[in-house]
């Protein structure tokens, strides 16, 4: 009541009171329970008193004392929004310097809570609202509103005749909204750091992002990438710029390279080189690389500012070469970074107190009486790994005042002593010399303390204790980080020769005809907008077909796949890190993105990354929760197929779990989506078995056959929607490197590297890519007759309806597209040979003939009256 009232003094007065009897008497421990009781009590809407405090813009000193003498449990109290009492505190209304105060003694108590033993579950700070918005964007939304208010309003002032004092408010709430947007950018950006720092990456892209719909990255991992790259193929995959390609957050909370080579061709040499000459000669020895300072300069051109977790491996073993002190300085100088791994043995301190010195400087006063600042370099390195050779010479430049000890937020260095076999002295002496080493540098960042207090303002205090480094010690090899950043083998960097493939007419005729189609759709809908002058269609005819590939990931880099893999979007948690969907587990995702490209060359794969763990049987298995979200983002993406070559077993019993991915697929069939899933390798389809189960006639359940046509032994015809190849069909893409990548060749000759791949699950990704090409078909017929019908008149009496590509990719469409291709064997099996190979001979007749109007013409009439067929049933 008295929060209600405003009265902040009875308030004050009652937790005092209740403060000063704690610690007296058992008396004194039951008013603070009694204080915590007032505090989770909820009245109207669900609010309690710290609610209200912080929507109400309560006295900011009493606020303090109610969320200092606030249980865990007060704090995540929600009122009937979902929202906590910190919701309130962060809206952008009250983004004042004092409202900046206390979310930081919010984010104190998080700490504490998540440092506390045990640690619990969840705390405060993890909770989302019923819209769920986790406290950060609920800051960014009511920004978003109020901005834009302000924004309006301040427009129509301006329009308007307003007096002399009109103009003075205006001027005044226009410095508010000025303190405003910095003090916003100062709590988003604590926020972001704190929950990077102490949660899992799962977690901290949830409170981030929410659904991440932009799939935004906030780690990067090198993962499985090729091990030598040409830096004009990365570019080409990743996007140089934040423009294009990889999204990723100002913060990163990991970034981990292996040893990487990286050659440059072309412009990119020509240029380098020159920019060398002109300098007088090249930065780099003999034995000296650069490699990773291509990677830190894409980061920055991507808006990466700050990483929380850097390893780079570069041990130089064997007469390798390393990064000389100049390359690391270059890599590192405009990046703010925490904790530093750089692999390199007796990393030089000059090079390590040049991280971050080009980074966004911080101001400080150079005296007491002066208002003179001065700008100094951002430093924020709390934790090093450091590799030592064993020279004493090494831990005294490291130790000495000009070394580490300027290092003022320096928590932590672990030591990793040289192989009992490289050292040069006894494990008595080199301990001797770790224990001088770590005396030394904690004396002199003590002196370095005191110095720096006493140039600084005299109303600061100085520290109760003095900062102490912890040095731990670790021996060469136990390296769990190293091991965990190299945990991947290589890409080889050489290509397998081809071997022979057991060839499938089906496969044959499919490849064939793409090899035709992929140019007649090019070339068509380059003629359709020169003749719209760039105008589309309302149905957007000339958009891609996405497929969403539910899978391990996909490897950017194998040749067979061009620039046809989208970004994509990862549910690989482990070890508090997000494995990328940009690189494939155990090279499945791989495979099925080639096969599905093999049938579609022109359709656009997004790589849904999911998390697989060993079964019980030893195979590997996937979690259901990371499942229905994996489902959940191909519908956000809005993809026209999903393929997904797993079953999953429901559940004994109902839990949340279980509905969840029951309600994402129901929303996935209620909308029509084309959805293809494999049939078990052991036992038929069930009922009981997700994706497909309840729905059985919604979806496209595939099945493997042999060359003949008959179904693969393993997997049962019950059930099945139809049979596709899927025994001894090529390939596994076993590493096809962009380092000096050979040339594709076709599409039937995609494939460099490969092992036979058998199951339904590669006859899957078959009928997606058919799918795919059948509303690659339909959309080239819409788009052929109004490019025809524009230059030279109607050329068809009946067209297909604009929205002809979406009408095919309904489940019931697509099934009688499928049938139209050719006879349906017994067991289901297409014989699409019957109609593809016709057109296949008319393409390439009409390309043989040359691009005559008369006989582009009769091959668009041609191919019309065969998009029709595919669409007849629409």
């Amino acid at each position: 009541m008295a929060v209600r009232a405003a009265n902040h003094q009875l308030v004050s007065c009652m937790i005092s009171a209740c403060e000063q009897r704690q610690n007296r008497d058992a008396v004194g421990l039951d008013s603070m329970q009694c204080l915590d009781d007032a505090l989770c009590m909820k009245a109207q809407e669900g609010t309690t008193s710290l609610h209200i405090a912080l929507k109400e813009n309560f006295n900011p000193e009493t606020t303090r004392m109610m969320i200092e003498n606030a249980s865990d449990e007060a704090l995540a109290v929600q009122d009937d929004l979902g929202k906590t009492p910190m919701h309130y505190a962060v809206s952008f209304s009250q983004c004042t310097d004092v409202r900046v105060d206390l979310i930081s003694l919010f984010i104190q108590r998080d700490l504490s809570a998540v440092q506390s033993k045990p640690r619990p579950k969840r705390t405060f700070l993890d909770l989302a609202d019923k819209s769920n918005c986790s406290v950060f964007r609920e800051h960014q939304k009511t920004k978003t509103i109020i901005t834009k208010k302000f924004n309006d309003w301040a427009a129509k002032k301006a329009q308007s005749t307003s007096s002399d004092r009109t103009g003075e408010s205006t001027t005044a709430d226009k410095g508010n909204m000025t303190v405003w947007n910095k003090n916003s950018e100062d709590i988003l950006l604590n926020l972001k750091l704190h929950y990077m720092r102490t949660r899992s990456a799962e977690m901290a892209i949830s409170f981030l992002y929410g659904s991440n719909m932009s799939d935004v990255q906030i780690g990067f991992d090198y993962d499985r990438l090729p091990r030598r790259i040409i830096w004009n193929d990365f570019i080409k995959r990743f996007g140089a710029d934040a423009k294009s390609g990889l999204k990723f957050d100002s913060v990163l909370n990991y970034v981990t390279f292996p040893q990487v080579e990286v050659r440059l061709k072309g412009r990119l040499a020509d240029n380098e080189r020159d920019a060398e000459l002109q300098s007088g000669g090249g930065q780099l020895g003999a034995i000296g690389r650069k490699d990773m300072t291509y990677f830190f300069d894409w980061l920055y051109k991507k808006g990466v500012r700050h990483i929380i977790r850097l390893s780079v491996q570069d041990p130089g073993d064997a007469g390798e070469k390393v990064h000389g002190d100049w390359a690391i300085q270059q890599a590192l100088e405009r990046f703010i970074v925490e904790r530093l791994d750089w692999q390199k043995t007796d990393l030089d301190p000059e090079t390590i107190l040049h991280v971050s010195s080009k980074a966004l400087e911080i101001e400080t006063p150079t005296s007491k009486d002066s208002k003179d600042v001065e700008r100094l370099p951002n430093r924020q390195l709390k934790e090093l790994c450091l590799r030592w050779s064993g020279s004493n010479a090494v831990l005294r430049a490291w130790s000495e005042p000009e070394g580490l000890p300027n290092l003022t937020q320096l928590e932590r260095i672990y030591l990793f002593k040289p192989p009992l076999d490289k050292m040069l002295d006894g494990p008595q002496w080199i301990n001797q010399k770790v224990h001088d080493f770590q005396e030394r540098l904690n004396r002199n960042a003590k002196i370095i303390e005191g110095t720096q207090f006493e140039s600084s303002d005299q109303d600061s205090q100085m520290p109760l204790e003095p900062r102490r480094i912890e040095v731990i010690t670790r021996d060469a090899g136990t390296d769990v980080q190293l091991k965990t950043t190299s945990r991947d083998t290589p890409l080889s960097a050489t290509s397998a020769p081809v071997k022979g493939v057991n060839s499938h007419r089906w496969l044959d005729s499919t490849s064939r005809f793409a090899s035709e189609m992929m140019p007649f759709w090019e070339n068509t809908l380059k003629d359709f907008k020169e003749s719209r002058k760039g105008q589309g269609t309302p149905e957007r005819v000339e958009d891609d077909v996405i497929i969403a590939l539910i899978d391990d990931g996909i490897d950017m880099f194998d040749a067979s796949l061009s620039n046809h893999v989208l970004e994509g979007k990862s549910f690989d948690y482990h070890d508090g890190k997000v494995r990328p969907p940009f690189s494939s587990a155990r090279g499945h995702g791989t495979v099925m993105a080639s096969m599905i490209l093999r049938i579609c060359p022109m359709a656009k794969v997004y790589p849904i990354r999911l998390r697989t763990y060993e079964g019980p049987d030893g195979k590997n298995q996937i979690d259901r929760k990371y499942a229905a979200m994996a489902v959940q983002a191909a519908l956000d993406k809005k993809a026209t197929i999903i393929s997904m070559s797993w079953t999953l077993p429901m559940p004994k019993g109902s839990n949340d779990t279980k509905d969840t991915l029951h309600t994402v697929l129901q929303k996935a069939v209620e909308n029509k989506v084309l959805m293809f899933c494999s049939s078990p390798d052991e036992g038929k389809f069930s009922e009981l078995d997700y994706p497909s189960g309840p729905w059985p006639d919604n979806f496209f359940r595939i099945g493997a056959a042999r060359a003949d046509g008959t179904v693969f032994e393993w997997t049962q015809d019950d059930g099945i929607t139809f049979v596709l190849p899927g025994v001894d069909v090529v390939k596994d893409q076993m590493g096809n490197s962009s380092f000096d990548m050979p040339s594709s060749g076709g599409v039937t000759n995609r494939v460099v590297d490969f092992k036979y791949e058998t199951g339904s699950s590669v006859a899957t990704a078959l009928a997606a890519g058919l799918a795919a090409m059948i509303i690659y078909c339909v959309k080239a017929s819409i788009l052929a007759v109004k490019t025809a019908n524009q230059n030279t008149g109607p050329i068809v009496g009946i067209a297909i309806p604009d929205n002809g590509g979406n009408l095919v990719a309904r489940p019931d469409a697509m099934r009688a597209a499928f049938c139209s291709l050719g006879k349906k064997t017994h067991n289901n099996f297409i014989q699409v040979w019957e109609e593809l190979d016709k057109m296949s001979d008319m393409l390439e007749r009409a390309r043989a003939r040359g691009s005559s109007p008369e006989a582009k013409l009769a091959c668009v009439k041609r191919f019309v009256e065969f998009g029709m067929k595919l669409a007849k049933e629409n």
